[in-house]
């Protein structure tokens, strides 16, 4: 028995256990052998053992990449709902890589095995008819670099569409060279814009805890809902700072010096271009903005002001720079396929209706509420703009699925808990992302956290919880912690609560000491030093427009082009 056959024989037991209830999504990163002619294949076999473990037949298929280039990767999207991303590839033959991981409505199931897997790809069965059918489909999407149809029968491909794609009418033609920086001595005197039930409550205390800070005040947009009124005025009092009525004027302060914007996505644009025409520096919250053109209009101001930008990020953690040495390293060689997958552990799962399918909007209207927010702006901005930030490469077209799998709040209010991406970038290299919010006990950690790169020479596997000890013992389990009615699926945090809303630490995992979030100091290095922000408005702005791309194609169940069409000027 192959390693991928008794690995998905492995997985197909533990989901009989019924553990982690129905599964929903899956991954498989498959790079294992130096013989490209094992690639379609194997791929066709790794795919035809996803239907036995969502005992649902393929959809539709995208594949990206090549096997001249010896790595192709899928988004497949099953006639049930389900979504799965599989990779496969060459790799050196003392350095295999099998990854598997799926997801259930429950729970998360993710193979365990030894790094030096043994490759041993070895062709040992020819193909059912319909693996037959299936590899036929798969060679078909890509030649023609669109989605195909498939029943998963016997029947023949369908031939190359090119309806199956949607491509640009125009091409952005690029922006003026930012103006030059200039270097900035602290103190800095720093202004929130909005409250509690927002990031602005962590991201207040980092800047705050930094000697080179002193907050100035709180302010917002007048005709506020009450809430935000209410919740605004509580943090300004947590914080003992004054509660600013005027927007614009306290924007213009002489000793305000960086404004740090949380105002919801659909507002946030016009305060953003706002503060860089007034010339401060800006610590943003994500995703940058609702539309393309609020994107773009906070880049021409960011630009033409001459103010660092920065959008808060992982980008500044422990585990992000053992991403980058990795993607430094002369031992991974040249880059050809990122992998990535980043869940939060939190929220009462296992509500959604899965037999109510979903279907995406093709331009969100909301991204946020008090118990639901878009899962793959608010999750998966972190692998894109860690992806964006250390490559020198844009994204040049996408296929995307999103799902409501895990909670009724997201269904009910028409926003996907969970998303899978497939990405292509400049040179050829493939980008594959899972993201979203998986359930308070899907993780015994904060929330499935693993990056695999494979590179031209080794692969490589970045862990937020590896190196780990893990811990069996007869002590109490950790259980969740009782719903805040201010905060139902513990999204936001930061603000008092009672006890029994705080979750309990987890114990199960003990990884190294990790540094806090340095996002913040980062922020403020670049001030003083007068150099732009690594996650700068320009980063910002290319990964929301990715985003607005990735909902366009799962509604469409289009592969979609960038960068996307501009309005003319």
């Amino acid at each position: 028995m192959n390693a991928f056959d008794a690995a998905s024989k492995t997985v197909q037991a533990a989901l009989q256990t019924g553990q982690v209830g129905q599964p929903v999504a899956a991954r498989v990163t498959a790079h294992m052998d130096a013989d490209h002619g094992q690639i379609e294949w194997l791929m066709t076999r790794v795919l035809s053992a996803m239907t036995t473990w969502f005992d649902s037949r393929p959809q539709r298929i995208t594949a990206f990449g090549s096997v001249e280039a010896g790595n192709v990767s899928t988004l497949t999207l099953f006639e049930n709902g389900q979504s799965a991303l599989v990779s496969v590839g060459c790799c050196a033959a003392t350095d295999p890589l099998l990854e598997l991981v799926v997801w259930g409505n429950h729970g998360i199931l993710s193979w365990e095995h030894e790094r030096g897997v043994q490759s041993d790809w070895q062709q040992e069965s020819d193909l059912t008819d319909v693996e037959k059918s299936l590899c036929q489909q798969l060679q078909t999407s890509l030649r023609s670099g669109c989605s195909v149809l498939t029943s998963g029968s016997g029947s023949s491909p369908p031939a190359a569409d090119k309806s199956h794609r949607i491509r640009p009418d125009q091409r952005h033609a690029g922006m003026a060279e930012p103006a030059e920086l200039t270097a900035q001595k602290p103190p800095y005197g720093v202004l929130l814009v909005s409250g509690d039930h927002t990031h602005q409550a962590q991201y207040a205390v980092s800047l705050a805890n930094d000697d080179r800070c002193r907050l100035i005040g709180l302010t917002d947009e007048p005709d506020l809902p009450p809430r935000r009124r209410r919740l605004n005025q509580q943090l300004a009092e947590r914080l003992g700072i004054p509660l600013l009525p005027d927007l614009h004027d306290a924007i213009r302060r002489d000793d305000v010096h960086i404004v740090s914007v949380c105002a919801e996505p659909f507002r946030r644009a016009g305060i953003i271009v706002d503060a860089a025409r007034a010339g401060k520096h800006l610590y943003l919250d994500k995703p940058l903005a609702a539309t393309l053109e609020e994107a773009e209009a906070i880049r021409k101001a960011v630009r033409e002001s001459g103010v660092v930008s920065h959008m808060w990020s992982f980008s500044h953690t422990n585990t992000a720079d053992r991403l980058q040495r990795e993607l430094r390293s002369d031992r991974l060689g040249d880059l050809r396929a990122f992998h990535a997958d980043l869940c939060f552990a939190k929220g009462p799962a296992g509500t959604a209706a899965l037999e109510n399918r979903r279907h995406e909007n093709p331009a969100p209207t909301r991204y946020e509420l008090v118990e639901s927010k878009r899962e793959l702006t608010n999750v998966g901005v972190y692998s894109l703009v860690s992806l964006l930030s250390s490559q020198n490469r844009s994204v040049r077209r996408v296929c995307a699925t999103t799902g409501n799998y895990f909670f009724g709040e997201h269904q009910t209010n028409d926003m996907e808990d969970f998303g899978q991406m497939l990405l292509e970038l400049d040179d050829g290299v493939v980008a594959t992302i899972s993201a979203g919010r998986t359930g308070w006990q899907s993780n015994p950690g904060g929330g499935f956290d693993r990056t695999c790169l494979v590179g031209t020479r080794q692969t490589s596997v970045v862990d937020a919880h590896r190196p780990r000890v893990s811990v069996w013992a007869d002590a109490d389990p950790w259980v969740p912690p009782e719903r805040d009615p201010e905060d139902p699926m513990g999204m936001w945090g930061g603000a008092p609560r009672e006890d029994q809303f705080i979750p309990q630490p987890r114990q199960t995992w003990i990884t190294p000491p990790e540094q806090t979030n340095r996002d913040a100091a980062w922020f403020l290095d670049c001030i003083e030093t007068g150099r732009q922000s690594n996650i700068s408005a320009d980063i910002a702005a290319a990964a929301t427009e990715i985003l607005l791309a990735v909902y366009q194609s799962a509604a469409s169940g289009k592969v979609v082009d960038l960068p996307l069409p501009r309005n003319p000027e």
